[in-house]
């Protein structure tokens, strides 16, 4: 795993985690406003660069447990995660409470925490290694016509492109086991043991509309029951935090406070 980090690192300590074939730059929108109040510790997901591959959650939050211990870091103020990167980010949660880390808040976007079977996981994995190989070969703008996306974002694709051409940029060295165990990352999710206390410091947000709440929502509830949940309504997977982004920052500032 490659790790950047953006600000003062004196001051309050948010990690900032990607969702699927995305790099850090997909979430600069956000980043960009809270740089200069806040130290932001943006991991590179492994098989997002050269020479590597994305094998697991677990190893993923694994890597970034170690440069906290490595870097004497000791506190997060927020643990921030979008789509699959909440999902590395709710087991990096249960990794650093349970190795004397202390983390304050996290705040999860659209995580699609579910189990699917065998049969839906191969039909995501074709999704997915035709959006790549979209990304390697065709425009921004074919993308944008690409039905699934306009489905995926609740027929609003173009809010989206921020996240979306920074993914150009890495689509060409993204490699088929990179997809296959990402894909298995997003739909085999395990529900990490926490703890009240711990529970009450995660924040779940989802669009009402979008498919991660439609199918995963009860069984996020019914794992933690004392996390804290906002349900938007009238836009897509992760659309919100691009269409209305001074907003939700000052939602994650209200929340770190």
């Amino acid at each position: 795993m490659l790790i950047n980090t953006i600000g003062n690192k004196e001051n309050k300590k948010i990690i900032m985690l990607s969702g699927s074939f995305c790099n850090s730059k997909s979430m600069e929108n956000l980043y960009n406003i809270l740089k200069d109040d806040y130290y932001i510790i943006l991991p590179e997901y492994t098989g997002h660069y050269e020479n590597s591959t994305f094998t697991t959650r677990k190893e993923e939050a694994s890597h970034v447990m170690e440069y906290l211990k490595e870097n004497n870091i000791q506190t997060i103020d927020m643990i921030y995660g979008q789509s699959m990167g909440a999902e590395i980010g709710i087991e990096l949660l249960y990794q650093l409470t349970n190795n004397g880390i202390k983390v304050n808040n996290s705040f999860f976007d659209g995580a699609p925490c579910i189990k699917l079977s065998y049969l839906y996981k191969k039909i995501m994995y074709f999704k997915f290694k035709t959006l790549i190989k979209m990304l390697k070969s065709k425009s921004m703008d074919d993308l944008m016509n690409w039905k699934f996306l306009n489905k995926f974002t609740n027929g609003d694709p173009e809010s989206l492109k921020p996240m979306l051409e920074p993914i150009l940029e890495i689509a060409p060295i993204i490699s088929n086991e990179t997809i296959s165990n990402e894909n298995e990352c997003c739909y085999t999710f395990d529900f990490p043991k926490l703890d009240d206390d711990i529970q009450k410091i995660m924040y779940f947000f989802y669009a009402k509309e979008e498919k991660a709440y439609r199918t995963c929502i009860d069984g996020v509830k019914k794992a933690y029951p004392n996390a804290n949940y906002e349900i938007v309504e009238g836009y897509g997977h992760l659309t919100y935090s691009v269409k209305n982004k001074d907003e939700y920052v000052k939602k994650l500032k209200k929340i770190i406070k």
